[in-house]
């Protein structure tokens, strides 16, 4: 599952930000109970397909705990605060650019709706799309998305990074200009839980691609580590990774 684990951030229609609230806090907290707050400092990434795409991410925070950087070990993005909020990130094209950690395995596919919530808020369902190169849809799926009953673990360390109280300030009264669009997207897929599966589907049911994810857990719910494996209808075998977490 090459370079699938930082995702692109999906395309999603406004018919669906309805659904959401306007507290991302109080939805998670709905979601998964007093868990305690903890922070990624280091994601270790192996891809056991194709080692050259292994990757160390790590995270920094400053004294009062806000993230300062952000870098994959070649790449490296710094965060800027006005007071306690997020003034830019450099080195990325918008604020959203740090969501693409908790998007799993939606990269290849450009999402037009959020069909289905779960009743914790999760997106369970949704219609994606291939194009050609001049914009047009070459093809339509559906993208159904399981989760474990654990919290997403990136939750707080996107809140210590501003960006949970940028997409709280994100509704419907504004022009839609380009950046308030990509944060209505990364609001709309933000995951309350941990995704454990995605299955992609033709509009005739038959699976075009499966992610599945096995993760070890310590007893804070939290994962330590986890197995991704992905196999795709135009593809032998399976691509396989593991992501080893570290916290604060």
């Amino acid at each position: 599952m090459k370079n699938k684990f930082l995702t692109a951030l999906c395309v999603f229609s406004l018919l669906a930000f309805a659904s959401c609230s306007d507290d991302s806090s109080d939805e998670f907290e709905n979601a998964n109970g007093d868990v305690a707050k903890k922070y990624i400092t280091n994601l270790n990434y192996s891809d056991l397909s194709s080692p050259e795409n292994s990757k160390n991410y790590t995270v920094t925070y400053d004294a009062g705990g806000k993230v300062i950087k952000a870098s994959n070990g070649t790449e490296t993005s710094l965060f800027t605060y006005s007071g306690s909020d997020l003034q830019k990130i450099s080195d990325s094209n918008d604020v959203v650019a740090m969501t693409e950690l908790t998007q799993p395995h939606h990269k290849a596919y450009e999402v037009g709706e959020v069909l289905v919530y779960d009743a914790k808020g999760n997106p369970v369902k949704l219609r994606a799309f291939d194009r050609y190169y001049d914009g047009s849809i070459s093809e339509e799926y559906i993208v159904e998305i399981t989760y474990d009953d654990k919290p997403n673990p990136f939750f707080y360390t996107l809140e210590a990074a501003g960006i949970i109280k940028v997409l709280d300030n994100v509704n419907l009264n504004f022009s839609m200009t380009p950046q308030a669009e990509q944060l209505v997207k990364a609001k709309l897929l933000l995951p309350l839980n941990n995704p454990q599966k995605v299955v992609v589907m033709h509009l005739d049911g038959t699976v075009k691609s499966k992610v599945t994810t096995s993760y070890v857990y310590g007893d804070d719910k939290y994962p330590t580590s986890a197995t991704f494996t992905e196999v795709n209808e135009n593809e032998s075998g399976s691509d396989i990774f593991t992501v080893v977490y570290s916290y604060k």
